[in-house]
């Protein structure tokens, strides 16, 4: 889990895919936050635990969003692979640490809002519980009126509408499609967009699909024999490769299997679409381990 938010993590972290997820998430596409105006912050704020023991918590990525010197907001993001019941509990902390910052800078008149959005990269199952405070807080009937309620914005990125995926404008867009597919059962359509940031979305890939091992190889291969990873590449390249080695490993595995039970070199070959010379190679194989 640690390596999936690394790799997440340094692949929102560029200016470029940050404006444009709030952009598509938050202004329906419309290009609101520009790269720009975007700085790094500080993700790392500490509390004390018990009163005693001071404790830290990190975000996955923040950033403030600045208009020439002025600080418009902080927005910080959150990625989460399951479903988690302390969700709400987590952000009003790190939101909660924010405003604290805020009061903590001698002189300051202007305070400026704290933004946190959850993206969720889980495919199996929709996200439907514990989206506030409420939600995992017990709250006795007679304290209702008075406990004031924290809504968390949660994204179900495997589930964004086709409109939403197409708005993306960076390499962000790929990301969304990969986990449509995975979702879905069906095969991945990359677009057919060139990609800025090439190694950060094949290693998501590789950490977020089933033939982790597979996409490792094709990433090495690939890297070794293009002299440029940056920009100016489509994923269609790559990503053949990779299916291309996934067909040739389950050739290879029905061929193994077609040998043991005494099929015809010829056949098999004819079966599972590989060279007749591979084939003899494999039958080899199975002759010396049986």
């Amino acid at each position: 889990m640690a390596e999936k938010d690394k790799v997440q993590r340094t692949l929102e972290s560029y200016n470029d895919v940050f404006a444009d997820i709030m952009n598509v998430l938050l202004f329906d596409g419309r290009e609101v936050v520009k790269e720009d105006e975007l700085t790094d912050a500080q993700p790392f704020s500490y509390y004390k635990m018990d009163g005693k023991k001071v404790r830290g918590q990190e975000r996955d990525v923040a950033k403030f969003w600045k208009n020439g010197e002025i600080r418009l907001s902080l927005i910080g993001l959150e990625n989460q692979m399951k479903t988690e019941r302390s969700m709400p509990l987590r952000v009003i902390g790190y939101d909660g640490a924010a405003y604290r910052s805020q009061l903590n800078q001698k002189g300051k008149k202007r305070y400026y809002p704290v933004i946190s959005l959850v993206l969720y990269f889980g495919t199996k199952r929709h996200w439907k519980k514990n989206l506030s405070l409420k939600d995992v807080v017990a709250v006795p009937d007679e304290l209702e009126k008075f406990v004031s309620d924290y809504k968390i914005n949660v994204f179900e990125l495997a589930w964004l509408t086709d409109r939403q995926i197409q708005a993306f404008k960076s390499d962000f867009r790929e990301v969304a499609l990969f986990l449509r597919s995975l979702r879905t059962g069906e095969e991945f359509q990359e677009s057919d967009r060139k990609i800025a940031h090439v190694m950060e979305i094949l290693d998501l890939f590789r950490v977020m699909g089933e033939n982790e091992t597979d996409l490792g190889i094709v990433i090495n291969e690939y890297s070794k024999n293009n002299n440029s990873t940056k920009g100016g590449i489509g994923m269609g390249d790559p990503m053949k490769k990779y299916r291309n080695r996934i067909k040739t490993e389950k050739a290879i595995d029905d061929a193994i299997s077609a040998l043991k039970e005494k099929i015809a070199p010829e056949t098999v070959a004819k079966i599972v679409k590989l060279p007749l010379e591979k084939v003899l190679e494999l039958q080899k194989q199975v002759t010396v381990t049986a």
